[in-house]
């Protein structure tokens, strides 16, 4: 049994022709070769874009180029000048850039809020920087630049600090002074002023300490005493203490009642000793 069969005559329909599959033909490669020139059209589209790069680097903001004179612009009035504005880069009158600039009047919504005439964009008013600027006597008591470099903390105890040197305002403010030697006696005096004469009688002293919160007021003279005190007036002293001891009678009473005491001290000291005596005596048994 035979598996292959071989033909050995071919196609005889198609004439003894053998026809094979067209393929497709490849492009031809491009080799470009530079011989030295630059087309028109190219030098042409770079001369453009250098231009264009040039103005663009040439924008001085209204000012003229380095190397020319800048005495036409110095001479020219401030309405007259344009300026550049926006970024379309249009040049317009300086009359003209402030009324955009203005608030609009109209009834509907302000495109321009917040600008109004007094606050132009374009100007400043020297005047009003310059009465700002002026030292007045009271300057140092604007601002505290002492305060400004402190922490929190220390802002805290310095204001703790302050707000003890008065009562409060519920109290007007009043004041806690220095104790000097002198009001010290002036305020011992007062709390000892039932002793200094014995047909005056004056109200419980509330409190035996001094208090801390204290104000001394000053007796105003009457119109009349210029003429019913006429000649007295250099022989006032200025404190209580003073007057006391300019005055002679008080020296007298006062030196009696310093002896009373004495001799009440004197008494005293020899009864205890006689009760110590008996108390020895006792011990002794």
């Amino acid at each position: 049994m035979d598996f292959f069969v071989i033909d050995t005559v071919g196609d005889t329909g198609n004439r003894g022709r053998v026809d094979f599959p067209t393929v497709p033909k490849l492009p031809k490669p491009y080799v470009s070769v530079f011989d030295g020139t630059i087309p028109v059209s190219a030098v042409e589209v770079k001369k453009e874009e250098e231009q264009s790069e040039d103005d663009d680097d040439d924008d001085f903001g209204g000012l003229p180029p380095p190397g020319e004179s800048i005495t036409k612009i110095l001479t020219t009035p401030v309405d007259d000048m344009s300026l550049i504005v926006d970024y379309k880069k249009q040049s317009q009158n300086v009359r003209a850039f402030r009324a955009d600039t203005r608030a609009s009047k109209s009834k509907g919504r302000s495109t321009n809020q917040g600008i109004t005439q007094k606050n132009e964009l374009n100007q400043t008013d020297v005047n009003a920087e310059m009465k700002s600027a002026v030292l007045t006597p009271s300057i140092e008591k604007k601002d505290n630049i002492a305060r400004l470099g402190m922490s929190e903390a220390a802002l805290r105890k310095l204001n703790r600090a302050e707000r003890q040197k008065t009562k409060g305002k519920d109290w007007f403010d009043m004041a806690a002074p220095e104790v000097t030697p002198e009001l010290k006696n002036e305020l011992d005096l007062i709390r000892m002023r039932s002793v200094l004469d014995p047909k005056k009688v004056y109200g419980r002293v509330e409190k035996r300490s001094t208090p801390k919160y204290f104000e001394i007021g000053t007796v105003l003279e009457s119109p009349l005493d210029h003429f019913n005190e006429r000649g007295l007036k250099k022989t006032k002293k200025q404190s209580l203490v003073d007057d006391l001891m300019a005055d002679a009678e008080f020296q007298k009473f006062n030196k009696r009642k310093y002896a009373e005491a004495l001799e009440k001290r004197k008494k005293k000291a020899y009864h205890k000793v006689v009760l110590k005596m008996k108390k020895d005596k006792k011990k002794k048994k």
